[in-house]
């Protein structure tokens, strides 16, 4: 729960500018505008998607557009990353 806290203010856009968090079937799609904010999330990809980590999987995709997949989805898409 804490985490998620945190990644909410993390994510919380500036004055004047616009984030996105969405919602699919299969993911948690985070649109971001700040240059800060993807690069935070650019390197947190390293961090969640390292070798003793199965789940949650993040992957960048067009840039400044991140998706978070957990259980099922995340062992899908790191398959078809090929991923073991």
């Amino acid at each position: 729960m804490a985490r998620s806290r945190a990644l909410a203010r993390a994510l919380r856009p500036p004055d004047g500018q616009r984030g996105m968090v969405r919602i699919e079937e299969d993911c948690l799609e985070l649109r971001v505008a700040s240059p800060d904010d993807i690069s935070r999330l650019r390197r947190w990809i390293g961090q969640v998607n390292g070798p003793s980590f199965s789940q949650p999987f993040l992957v960048e995709g067009p840039p400044g557009r991140f998706r978070l997949y957990v259980g099922h989805a995340a062992e899908r898409v790191r398959t078809r990353h090929g991923i073991a």
